[in-house]
């Protein structure tokens, strides 16, 4: 890191700093931070427990996506399947579970594949990648996938579709890039 950024770290990891929940709801929560610095800063951060996102592919090397209306964003978008951490779910039961509730595969080979944080600055949720090959048919009904699509696309469709926009996801862009590149 550069000087600046490791000196600001150093201080607010030494300031005094007041936390509350200003929101608990289902799946988030938003803590109020009061850190005492000069001068005095306030934070809002959204807590969240981790998710997973899958990278499935199939035996012709393609990727499966899913198609789905994200309601925050009031649009459609395509993206790997994936979603939040239960609580006492490990990283990889989650991955595997939504995989098969999202697809309707499961993978017979799953292999963590690194991760990223969704957005730092004001989150903390850390996202957890899973490269699954050996797909085999084993679905899971879930209460929201049946307004799901699934989409299966070669790599460099994939890469057109990012390109255009049209896969706009942030861990989906991620997953792929680093599959391309790893």
């Amino acid at each position: 890191m550069g000087k600046n950024a490791d000196a600001h770290a150093l201080l607010e990891k030494k300031a005094k700093v007041d936390s509350r929940w200003a929101y608990e709801g289902k799946y988030l929560k938003v803590r109020h931070d009061t850190i005492y610095t000069n001068p005095v800063k306030n934070w809002d951060i959204v807590v969240m427990p981790g998710a997973v996102a899958v990278i499935p592919i199939d035996s012709k090397g393609r990727i499966v996506l899913v198609e789905q209306w994200r309601r925050a964003i009031e649009r459609v978008t395509l993206e790997l399947p994936a979603g939040m951490l239960d609580p006492g779910e490990s990283p990889e039961e989650c991955a595997q579970r939504e995989l098969q509730e999202e697809t309707g595969y499961k993978a017979g080979s799953l292999e963590f594949f690194g991760g990223c944080f969704s957005s730092p600055g004001s989150m903390s949720e850390y996202i957890h990648l899973y490269l699954g090959k050996d797909l085999l048919n084993s679905p899971l009904k879930a209460d929201d996938t049946d307004q799901i699509d699934i989409q299966t696309i070669s790599i460099e469709e994939a890469l057109k579709l990012i390109e255009n926009g049209q896969i706009c996801d942030a861990k989906t862009v991620v997953g792929i890039m680093r599959y391309i590149h790893v």
